[in-house]
């Protein structure tokens, strides 16, 4: 498209490829994807924003954005929400009432936030390259998180309700606000 997307209620048997080439990609209703779904923003700065509650990705998510205030928005309903490789220039903000995962490396140029909103479900990252805080929330005594990035790892404030991994690779790790784990770490 040659200009921003925003999606009224939609639903795709199979992969869904959307790219906006000047402008933002939102959501006006609930997308439900049954194959993979790739979202890309070609201007700098330009958002992607993919909020509806009910939205079901049943595939592998890929995002690219570029630029510092490039963030990306992802509420993946009630399903299981997993990413390919993917890059977002600013940051980027993930729910879903099912596990959240990566398959591939997610480059964050800012912040990452990530929440299960259901108990007892997971969080794994093995796989990132966050240049700001990583913040996680997880409820009940199973919602487990492990969070594994190139560099150093900076811990924002969170919530675990089960245990936390966290690893860096080649750095330090540290935290910049108050986290609550209620199992081991």
């Amino acid at each position: 498209n040659d200009a921003g997307l925003v999606f009224a209620a939609s639903t795709v048997d199979g992969n869904l490829a959307a790219t906006a080439t000047a402008g933002n990609i939102t959501d006006g209703d609930a997308l439900t994807i049954s194959g993979t779904s790739a979202f890309t923003t070609s201007t700098t700065d330009a958002t992607i924003t993919l909020d509806e509650t009910s939205n079901a990705f049943t595939g592998d998510v890929t995002l690219s954005t570029t630029g510092n205030s490039a963030h990306a928005t992802i509420h993946g309903g009630g399903t299981a929400l997993g990413f390919d490789a993917s890059t977002v220039g600013g940051n980027l903000t993930l729910t879903s009432g099912e596990a959240i995962t990566d398959d591939g490396l997610l480059t964050i140029g800012g912040n990452l936030s990530a929440t299960t909103d259901v108990n007892n479900k997971a969080i794994t990252f093995g796989t990132l390259a966050v240049d700001g805080t990583i913040a996680v929330t997880t409820n009940g005594s199973t919602g487990h998180v492990t969070v594994v990035d190139a560099s150093g790892l900076d811990l924002g404030a969170s919530t675990v309700g089960g245990n936390l991994t966290a690893t860096a690779v080649t750095g330090n790790i540290s935290d910049s606000g108050n986290l609550t784990i209620a199992g081991t770490s």
